[in-house]
């Protein structure tokens, strides 16, 4: 069975590519020259040292300098792709904006709390793998502010790859990054043959700071865009469609989560408030950030739930699930609730029916029903709950984690 790091070299191989350069430290050495057989043609540069990525990432683009227009993909070995075809079409995106001279990082929108490579604040909302203008990049993510939630809380997850071309990407380095730049090329400079490798100078070398690409370039430059690797995901769901639905017909053929919502119709239970959402919304995301973004938070055993705003005829609430750990909510008559899941995933269990939504997606959940959440996931579960025409309706709350018995009352 390949390595991770063979299964990376298979992927950027082909026709499209060119053989590959592979830096990596001097004790790895012997096992990537062994792996790398199979990649004819392909440099090997040896770090003296320990790997520091954002001096190795520019060792390898010193080995390029002779092909300054030529368009580089960088790649951590760690990097694991489960659908090459998503990669595909997302690189058929990226390689005209680095044409035109852009840096193209690739992100995700993933539940895996990995922040290895940073998170990117994008200019708007990812459509069909277009490239979008990153406005911030940092190490991890930010808590949200009460604006952020709804308006510009548009993130990707970095996976460490990047497409652009050569010398825009030495003219990032000796522009923001000089003294990285001028250690790093004179130890190029003065590299030794080893075998069929290539080291890189010590005394030039041990001068370079261990820093990742993100910190020292991609949160300086001004030509850094993105493109999403996985599916695209909706922010909220369409308020006005959910309207709709809410005054069709029942139709036999409708999901049994559907059923429910037809069978609250039928008791003449009152929530066509798709406009009444939209408007509650528009007027959060509008808030300045002096706004205070909790008024009232309990702490539990499963995480934490916290009051984010209360208005006439509305409530919204913030549910932290911790991982592993689960909530029932028990809620009494009333309307139904919009939740949206703002960073993780969410297994909602309502009745016999469960549903997984991830990161921006939603669900209403239909009135006076017992529901629960669950965080599968590794990472903290973060959920935001907007009920209208519900004050003083929020009903109980208990959870459970994997370790841990029934935490009380919310």
């Amino acid at each position: 069975m390949p390595s991770r790091f063979e299964a990376l070299l298979h992927t950027f191989s082909g026709d499209v590519f060119a053989p590959p350069v592979v830096v990596t430290p001097l004790e790895h050495g012997p096992l990537a020259s062994q792996q790398l057989e199979a990649s004819p043609g392909a440099k090997l540069i040896l770090e003296p040292e320990r790997h520091k990525p954002a001096a190795a990432f520019l060792s390898a683009l010193f080995a390029l300098e002779a092909s300054p227009q030529a368009l580089v993909v960088v790649a951590p070995a760690s990097a694991q792709f489960e659908d090459l075809g998503l990669l595909d079409t997302a690189l058929c995106h990226a390689i005209p904006a680095a044409q035109r001279g852009e840096i193209v990082a690739l992100g995700e929108r993933s539940t895996r709390g990995y922040t290895g490579h940073g998170a990117f604040d994008v200019a708007c909302l990812p459509r069909d793998n277009a490239p979008v203008a990153v406005t911030r990049v940092q190490p991890s993510r930010r808590h949200a502010s009460l604006r952020s939630l709804f308006q510009s809380n548009h993130q990707l997850w970095g996976l460490g790859v990047y497409v652009a071309r050569a010398d825009v990407l030495l003219a990032a380095f000796k522009h923001h990054a000089s003294r990285l730049f001028l250690p790093v090329q004179h130890a190029s400079q003065q590299a030794a043959a080893l075998g069929d490798a290539m080291l890189l100078d010590n005394h030039a070398y041990r001068r370079v700071r261990d820093v990742s690409f993100e910190r020292a370039v991609a949160q300086q430059v001004d030509n850094l865009v993105a493109v999403q690797v996985d599916p695209s995901w909706s922010l909220l769901n369409d308020w006005a469609r959910d309207a709709a639905e809410e005054q069709a017909p029942s139709n036999p053929e409708v999901a049994a989560w559907d059923a429910d919502l037809t069978a609250d119709q039928a008791h003449h239970v009152p929530h066509q408030h798709a406009a009444d959402m939209m408007a509650i919304y528009a007027s959060v995301a509008a808030a300045t950030e002096e706004d205070g973004i909790s008024s009232r938070r309990s702490s539990h055993a499963w995480g934490s739930r916290e009051t984010l705003a209360m208005g006439p005829g509305f409530s919204l609430q913030r549910l932290i699930v911790n991982p592993g750990a689960s909530v029932t909510l028990s809620a009494g008559a009333g309307t139904p609730e919009h939740w949206v899941v703002v960073q993780g995933a969410a297994l909602l269990t309502l009745g016999q029916q469960v549903r997984m939504l991830w990161e921006s997606q939603s669900a209403r959940i239909p009135a006076g029903r017992d529901r629960r959440i669950e965080n599968p996931g590794s990472g903290v579960l973060q959920l935001v709950q907007l009920n209208v025409s519900a004050l003083n309706k929020g009903g109980s709350a208990t959870g459970t984690d994997r370790n841990s018995s029934p935490a009380g009352v919310a």
